[in-house]
């Protein structure tokens, strides 16, 4: 059995090797090492060239953000594949078709007109104690913001329509459903949530792109990078 000790050196040496990678692609004096490379080095270097090439910018743009700790850790939450990520929207369709049912059902018992906070709070009370929706947490709760983010009616707001903080702290951790629909940001959300596709802010780029976008962005905001955000939503519209 491993030793936390080992365990703690297997992580820092992973880290390593992901910033190892991050330097091949910084630094051009190093292409030519570039062809040799395998194994776990050559699996981060690949990832991170899909992820700037997905979201459309150069590595060297985002190279404070990609060496942060936090985001290598949830790089590794994700296994190093936003194809992983997207693989989930499958699962996100159940939880959120159960969670718009039970959303439906509680408006049409209560004759919900005009959302307010006191409001989401009944509505959160009422989903904790539902036999559809009380078990909703976690990575569930990820499943469902990607659904709904990749359906939703987008704002022309770059900080709302591309923040995905939420999500990111669904993947890392603990959430659960109060911790989306309460707040004001709650009531636009589900404002978004019942209306879906039909008035869409028509965001350029195909949705790859764009989700790529948006969960560097998230992940700049959880680090307090604000300069990269600025770096994505400028890559946009170039």
């Amino acid at each position: 059995m491993q030793t936390f000790s080992e365990f703690q050196n297997q992580k820092q040496s992973s880290y390593s090797v992901y910033l190892e990678a991050i330097q091949l692609h910084s630094d051009p004096q190093l292409n030519e090492f570039i062809s040799s490379i395998s194994g776990k080095l050559k699996k981060y270097y690949n990832f991170i060239k899909d992820l700037a090439q997905s979201a459309k910018v150069g590595v060297a743009e985002i190279v404070s953000l990609l060496s942060n700790r936090k985001i290598f850790e949830f790089f590794q939450k994700i296994k190093f594949s936003v194809k992983l990520i997207f693989e989930k929207v499958k699962l996100g369709f159940k939880y959120y078709r159960d969670l718009k049912s039970v959303i439906y059902e509680y408006i049409s018992s209560t004759k919900v007109v005009k959302w307010t906070e006191e409001k989401l709070k009944l509505l959160d009370e009422f989903l904790a104690k539902h036999p559809k929706t009380r078990r909703i947490a976690g990575i569930a709760v990820g499943c469902i913001l990607l659904y709904i983010w990749l359906n939703m009616s987008f704002t022309g707001d770059f900080d709302y329509d591309f923040d995905q903080s939420v999500l990111i702290g669904a993947v890392m951790g603990t959430f659960s459903l109060s911790e989306i629909f309460t707040g004001p940001e709650g009531v636009k959300l589900i404002s978004l949530f019942i209306t879906g596709t039909i008035f869409s802010f028509p965001w350029p780029g195909p949705q790859t792109v764009l989700f790529t976008v948006s969960m560097l962005y998230g992940l700049s905001k959880m680090v307090n990078m604000r300069d990269i955000g600025v770096k994505l939503r400028n890559s946009l519209r170039n």
